[in-house]
């Protein structure tokens, strides 16, 4: 009995034939050309200039009016201690700073990656992991 599964399996494979390829004259050969010349222009392009990503946006911002493009955080911060006086200060610089999650995707003019809290008013602040200098 296997060996009829087997005689069968033989026969069914030995019928099925290749696939043919279309012949290399089945292509236009004005497209071909076309195709190459599009190729060797591509090719021949200088490559476009790596532009470095602006840490800040221009100008001042603020967390009220905003002012920073996407991926940005605008560093105004504003604490307050509630007490028997308030007591307020600010912290920031009131400019676009770019988030991150580490060093790697810090521009070289603020190469940090750190964690600052943002104030607005308030004791309570929200943190924020954005691009800094060396010097903060």
């Amino acid at each position: 009995m296997r060996n009829a599964v087997f005689l069968l399996l033989v026969l069914v494979l030995a019928g099925c034939h290749r696939q043919a390829r279309p012949p290399e004259t089945a292509y236009d050969p004005e497209l071909l050309k076309l195709a190459q010349e599009a190729a060797e222009e591509q090719k021949n392009q200088p490559p476009a200039p790596v532009k470095e990503e602006p840490t800040r946006a221009e100008g001042e911002c603020s967390r009220d009016g905003g002012g920073c493009p996407p991926g940005y955080v605008c560093w105004d911060s504003y604490f307050c201690k509630m007490g028997f006086t308030d007591q307020c200060s600010a912290d920031g610089d009131r400019r676009c700073h770019k988030l991150c999650s580490d060093d790697g995707d810090c521009p070289r003019s603020e190469p940090r990656c750190m964690t600052k809290p943002i104030f607005a008013g308030s004791e309570t602040g929200k943190e924020f992991k954005f691009c800094l200098g060396e010097d903060r």
